[in-house]
């Protein structure tokens, strides 16, 4: 191996297979390792924001249809209609209101973060 180091000597470093080793100088600083390339996006954030849709939308949708099931013309009741049915749309109707408030909050909490981030990337004045 030749390098400016160990040139002079005669011996160079083997690793545990006796492969050569790049000599290292004490007085040569090492060359920086290459910086891992950061995905602009943070995945847990991207999580975050399809929750919320998802919440959401649950929601909504138990909220339409809960009231929708109440409040419906006499042609779209169903007579028939089963008691666990009923107790679905009760419990659909009854946690909407908390699941919405669970998506707002939600919503609140990550346009704060979205709004720290961006003060830290703007530049001081």
């Amino acid at each position: 191996m030749k390098d400016h180091v160990h040139e002079r000597i005669g011996f160079r470093e083997i690793d545990e297979q006796g492969n050569a080793v790049q000599a290292v100088s004490p007085h040569v600083p090492e060359p920086a390792d290459k910086e891992r390339k950061r995905t602009p996006f943070n995945p847990f954030i991207i999580a975050l924001w399809v929750m919320d849709a998802g919440l959401a939308w649950l929601g909504v949708w138990a909220l339409a249809t809960s009231v929708g099931a109440i409040v419906s013309s006499p042609q779209f009741v169903q007579p028939a209609e089963s008691a666990e049915a009923a107790q679905m749309k009760f419990i659909l109707l009854s946690n909407a209101p908390y699941v919405l408030l669970a998506a707002l909050l939600i919503t609140a909490g990550l346009l704060f973060w979205h709004a720290v981030q961006w003060q830290k990337k703007r530049p001081a004045r």
